[in-house]
């Protein structure tokens, strides 16, 4: 179970990304149960060693930041707290939507982990 923090009235929580022996926490991952994938600036992938996939294309994906080119990369694990998903693909952008934000957790991980959101308590964990 983690913590969910609440600011500018949206759901942050902490992320750790895994790849090539490499990890990289970052404090300010956006819950977003609106979008089908999950977002991670390029520039902090490139500093696990994440590449994008050869096979990859651009994709746009829009959402209330507006629009934006990403394209796909694997991880070796996303977790939030004991919530794991490995391996994990991932789409890498630049993350420019007028304010802070150091990733996406979409749907595509809530549904693998089988999250539970308790807007209640503020807090994400596993479901039984």
């Amino acid at each position: 179970m983690t913590q969910l923090s609440i600011v500018s009235g949206l759901p942050f929580v902490t992320a750790i990304l895994r790849a090539n022996g490499n990890e990289i926490s970052l404090p300010n991952v956006l819950i977003d149960t609106g979008s089908a994938a999950s977002v991670f600036r390029t520039d902090d992938l490139l500093k696990i060693g994440v590449q994008p996939a050869l096979e990859a294309s651009i994709r746009f994906v829009s959402g209330i930041g507006g629009r934006e080119a990403v394209i796909e990369g694997m991880v070796d694990a996303l977790s939030i707290d004991d919530l794991t998903a490995s391996p994990f693909t991932i789409q890498m952008g630049r993350l420019e939507y007028g304010f802070a934000i150091d990733g996406i957790i979409g749907l595509d991980f809530l549904l693998q982990v089988g999250a539970i959101i308790d807007l209640e308590n503020l807090e994400i964990r596993k479901g039984s």
